[in-house]
């Protein structure tokens, strides 16, 4: 019997690898040099160079990676006015907390990444009326 659990295991091992192989990310999009330690969704990532792309066959899904961290995000496309400008990252900010909420490419896609629940506890805790203020940090990104 335990000989059988150990190939159902393995089996299964085999199968959730090659079920991954396909998801590969498309062509980097935007690459941003973030100076500060910030959150993306539920992952808290380190101050260094991100690149950005979506997923093969999921436009809702990204991949913000750097060499040393990355994350898969789902965010909500939004078509915007016309933007000839460089692709922008836009961040809330609490006190120093920092959480990744935009993703602007250049032409008419902005990409929203939803509240998580780590904002609205910074949020929270913030005790006097200044800290408790949200403030908006926008970087300037480049584009492959």
């Amino acid at each position: 019997m335990k000989m059988h659990n150990r190939l159902a295991t393995a089996f299964a091992a085999v199968a959730a690898f090659v079920a991954m192989a396909p998801v590969q990310a498309q062509d980097v999009r935007v690459i941003a040099r973030v100076p500060f330690e910030f959150k993306a969704g539920d992952v808290s990532l380190p101050r260094d160079t991100y690149r950005i792309s979506h997923l093969n066959g999921r436009p809702e899904m990204l991949l913000l990676r750097s060499d040393r961290k990355g994350v898969f995000l789902r965010a909500q496309e939004e078509r915007v006015s016309r933007n000839d400008g460089n692709p922008l990252l836009t961040f809330h900010r609490y006190g120093d907390e920092y959480f990744l909420r935009e993703i602007r490419m250049r032409g008419t896609t902005r990409l929203d990444l939803p509240v998580t629940n780590a904002e609205r506890d910074a949020a929270e805790r913030r005790t006097d009326r200044l800290a408790a203020r949200m403030e908006t940090v926008t970087i300037v990104a480049g584009e492959r």
